[in-house]
């Protein structure tokens, strides 16, 4: 069965000069990429402080939802996820901005076939280099899941995000989703290529929030992190105080 999808992107361009002009040239890249892999998936963007900037011409249908300033990560997502669910798609395949996807041989193609074998289920890369350490041992994947990540209408219907905002230092957010994932619903999870990654750790451009971060304060969200999906692993669910006060 083949299924609908789109490509879900949370962006944000800075208003240092310098800073936005490295990270326009990140997104443009992905875009003209997505054209390249996948032209026929719709491209959702949650376009934060984009002011002129305009995505290059490419034949994948590019939806945008445009706001003035930075929401932050997790209300970004959370948009992300509700846009989504009110459109008439069965998947959404999630990037950050800022990646550059590495896909040889007949990898994207196979990753999407995988995604119409699999109608109610998700995937997350697994770890490809060293690099790609994890926040505790409690799940398979590699780090900052939700790039190149598939998640289903049916998945997502069922799992709202998590109440958790790195710009508190609360946790990683996209592990402990990913983990609460793994733990609750074992049977849907199913692996990409390992063929297909995608460029996190390029050091070129400059994160949206990482560059204000104290050691300290990774330390915390690393710890808060380890602390919540230790209980997931145990429980196959959240916290109480992070159930109370799902969205």
């Amino acid at each position: 069965m083949k299924l609908t999808k789109c490509i879900g992107i949370i962006s944000y361009l800075p208003d240092i000069p310098w800073v936005r002009q490295v990270r326009m040239v990140r997104i443009t890249s992905l875009f003209k990429q997505l054209n390249e892999l996948w032209p026929d998936i719709d491209i959702l963007v949650i376009a934060q402080n984009w002011q002129k900037y305009q995505p290059p011409e490419i034949k994948n249908k590019v939806i945008k939802f445009n706001y003035d300033k930075a929401l932050g990560i997790l209300s970004a997502r959370k948009i992300l996820r509700q846009e989504f669910l009110k459109l008439n798609y069965d998947y959404i395949i999630m990037l950050d901005d800022d990646i550059k996807i590495i896909a040889p041989g007949n990898s994207s193609a196979e990753y999407i076939e995988l995604l119409d074998a699999h109608p109610t289920g998700f995937c997350f890369r697994r770890p490809f280099t060293n690099l790609e350490y994890d926040h505790s041992n409690e799940h398979p994947y590699g780090c900052g899941q939700f790039n190149l990540c598939a998640i289903s209408r049916f998945i997502y219907e069922k799992e709202p995000l998590v109440n958790i905002d790195i710009d508190k230092n609360e946790g990683f957010e996209d592990s402990i989703y990913a983990c609460l994932l793994y733990h609750k619903y074992p049977e849907y999870d199913f692996e990409p290529p390992k063929e297909l990654i995608c460029d996190i750790f390029n050091y070129i451009t400059p994160t949206t929030w990482g560059g204000h971060k104290t050691k300290k304060d990774l330390d915390l969200a690393m710890y808060n992190t380890w602390r919540i999906q230790t209980y997931i692993a145990n429980h196959k669910e959240l916290p109480q105080e992070l159930l109370n006060e799902r969205t």
